[in-house]
C-alpha cells in the first residue's frame, strides 16, 4: 500500500510537468506558425494589441477624460470606490486580449471552413494598400452576423482586424473569442455617462496607435434588407481625435460593401421586422447568433457528407468588395471641425456619415440572387426567363453607371476570357465586335438568372409555371424578395404593386 501511495505521489508532479514542458510546446509552436503566416503574406498586425491589457487598462485609467468623467460621478455622491470599481468592469469588458496564434491558427481557419461550407466566396474588389504609418476604418454594411466572418477572412492576408462587437456577443464563448480575435464591445444606448467617456477614449487610443478597426455605422443588422441610417457615436469620437493636439497619424476611412445569395438569418429578421416596431433586445440578438452557430457546424457536417457524394450543396455566393479610402484631410468637412461645439460635431458626423454611407452603397456586390429577386419584381413576377434576363442585364447597367460591381464566380470563367479574347482582337470589324459582346453580355445574363432562379425556387419564391417566371408558394415570398432587392442600395425602392401570385 505505502509503494502504491508512494508511486502515485511521484507519478501526479511527473505528469504535471510533462503536461506543461506538451503545452508549452504546442502554444509556442502555433505561435511560431502564427508569426510566420504575418510575415509570409506581409500582414499589418498593429503592434499596439500586443501590449496587454494591462497598458491599455492603466493608460486608460489615468486618462484625463476619464479622470474627470470619475470625479463628476464623485461629485453626484456617488462613493470614489465604487466609480472606480465600475470603470474598471467597463474597461475589463471593453479592451480585448489580443492573440495573433488565436487569430490566425484557430480563428481564420475557422472562418475558412465556416465560409467554405456555406457560401461559395468572392472578394470581388480586394482592399486597397494603405501608408504604414496611417489608421485605417473599414466601413461595413451588416446584412448577417457571418459578417464579421466574411471581413475577416478577405482581409486575412493583409491586416488583422479589430472590430467593434455588439454586446449579444457577451456570453462564453464568444465573448472570449472576439476578445482573442481584437474584437472590443459596445453597448449601444447604455445610460451611463462614464461607459460611454470610457469607450470612446479607447477607441480614440487605438486609434492614436493605428490599430485597424471595422465599424458596422448601421449599428445593427438590417431588417428588411436596405440599409439602416448610420450611427454616427463611434464615428464622432474618431472626429474629435483628428483634432486633438498632437494627433498625426492620417485616417482613412475605407467602404466595405457584403452581399449575400441567401442570409440565413433573413426569415428570422423579417419576422422581427412583421411583427414589432421596437428594436430585438440583446437576447433576442443572442438567440440569433447562437442559431447561426448551431448552422455553420450543422452546415458543414452535412456539406462533408455531400462532398464525399458528390453532392456538395452550398447557399450561392457571398461576395465582398472593398471601395476606394477616403482620406479625411481630403473631406471638405475636415477644414470646419476645429473649435466646434459637441452638438455641432455630431452634426458634422451626421454628414459625414452620409457621405460614406453613400460610398458603402456604391461597393455593394450585385450576387445573382439581389439581380433576379429585383428582375422578378419589377417584372410583376410574371415574365419568360428571356425577360427575366434581359432586365438583369439593364439592372446591371444601371449598377455599373452607378459603380456598383457584379459578382462573378468561376461560373463565369468562360466568359471573361471570351470577353478579354475580344477586346485584345484588333483586327475584326466594329460592328462585329459590338454584336459578338451583346452576345456574351446576353449569355452571362442567362447565366446570371440560371443561378438565381435554382436559389429561389428551390426556397419556394419563385417558380416555373408554364414556360413563365411567377410568384412561387412561400407565405412571405415577395417579402423576401423585397428583402434580397434591397440589397442593391443603389436602386431605388423596388415599388409599384406588389407581386402577385
Amino acid at each position: 500500500m505505502l509503494r502504491a501511495l508512494i508511486a502515485v505521489a511521484l507519478a501526479i508532479p511527473l505528469y504535471e510537468t510533462l503536461r506543461y514542458f506538451a503545452l508549452r510546446r504546442a502554444r509556442e509552436s502555433l505561435q511560431r506558425r502564427a508569426r510566420s503566416y504575418a510575415e509570409q503574406h506581409g500582414v499589418r498586425v498593429d503592434l499596439f494589441k500586443f501590449g496587454g491589457k494591462l497598458l491599455v487598462r492603466e493608460e486608460l485609467l489615468n486618462d484625463l477624460a476619464v479622470v474627470h468623467g470619475m470625479m463628476g460621478a464623485v461629485q453626484k455622491g456617488e462613493r470614489p470606490t465604487d466609480v472606480r470599481e465600475r470603470v474598471e468592469e467597463y474597461i475589463d469588458e471593453i479592451v480585448p486580449a489580443f492573440s495573433l496564434t488565436a487569430y490566425y491558427q484557430v480563428g481564420m481557419k475557422l472562418a475558412r471552413a465556416a465560409i467554405r461550407a456555406v457560401y461559395k466566396p468572392i472578394i470581388v474588389r480586394a482592399a486597397p494598400d494603405l501608408p504604414p504609418d496611417s489608421t485605417a476604418v473599414f466601413l461595413i454594411n451588416h446584412r448577417s452576423n457571418f459578417d464579421y466572418v466574411v471581413v475577416g477572412w478577405a482581409l486575412a492576408r493583409q491586416v488583422a482586424i479589430s472590430y467593434a462587437v455588439g454586446e449579444w456577443a457577451r456570453i462564453f464563448p464568444l465573448d472570449v473569442l472576439f476578445k482573442a480575435f481584437g474584437g472590443f464591445f459596445v453597448r449601444r444606448g447604455f445610460p451611463d455617462p462614464l461607459y460611454h467617456i470610457v469607450l470612446r477614449r479607447y477607441l480614440q487610443l487605438i486609434t492614436r496607435r493605428g490599430v485597424t478597426q471595422g465599424i458596422f455605422p448601421e449599428g445593427g443588422l438590417t431588417r428588411d434588407g436596405a440599409l439602416r441610417s448610420p450611427k454616427v457615436g463611434l464615428l464622432d469620437a474618431l472626429l474629435q481625435l483628428s483634432c486633438e493636439p498632437g494627433y498625426e497619424r492620417e485616417l482613412y476611412f475605407v467602404p466595405v460593401g457584403i452581399n449575400y445569395d441567401r442570409v440565413l438569418e433573413d426569415e428570422a429578421l423579417l419576422a422581427e421586422q412583421r411583427g414589432r416596431e421596437n428594436p430585438p433586445t440583446a437576447a433576442e440578438k443572442l438567440r440569433g447568433a447562437l442559431r447561426l452557430l448551431a448552422i455553420v457546424p450543422a452546415r458543414a457536417a452535412v456539406n462533408l457528407l455531400r462532398v464525399a457524394t458528390g453532392r456538395l450543396h452550398r447557399h450561392g455566393y457571398v461576395a465582398v468588395a472593398f471601395g476606394d479610402p477616403v482620406r479625411w484631410r481630403d473631406m471638405p468637412q475636415s477644414a470646419r471641425i476645429k473649435d466646434l461645439s459637441d452638438e455641432a460635431r455630431r452634426a458634422l458626423a451626421k454628414e459625414v456619415a452620409s457621405i460614406l454611407m453613400e460610398r458603402i452603397a456604391r461597393a455593394i456586390p450585385a450576387t445573382p440572387v439581389p439581380l433576379v429577386a429585383r428582375a422578378a419584381l419589377e417584372l410583376r413576377c410574371d415574365a419568360t426567363e428571356a425577360e427575366l434576363a434581359q432586365r438583369v442585364r439593364e439592372i446591371r447597367s444601371r449598377l455599373e453607371e452607378r459603380g456598383a460591381p457584379t459578382a462573378l464566380g468561376r461560373e463565369f470563367d468562360a466568359h471573361r476570357a471570351a470577353q478579354a479574347a475580344l477586346a485584345e482582337d484588333l483586327e475584326r470589324n466594329r460592328d462585329l465586335l459590338r454584336l459578338e459582346g451583346e452576345v456574351l453580355a446576353t449569355e452571362e445574363a442567362e447565366q446570371i438568372v440560371s443561378l438565381g432562379l435554382e436559389r429561389l425556387t428551390q426556397r419556394l419564391l419563385l417558380r416555373l409555371e408554364n414556360g413563365r417566371i411567377r410568384l412561387g408558394q412561400h407565405p412571405h415570398a415577395t417579402d423576401l424578395l423585397e428583402y434580397y432587392a434591397r440589397s442593391l442600395a443603389l436602386l431605388s425602392e423596388p415599388g409599384g404593386e406588389r407581386a402577385r401570385g
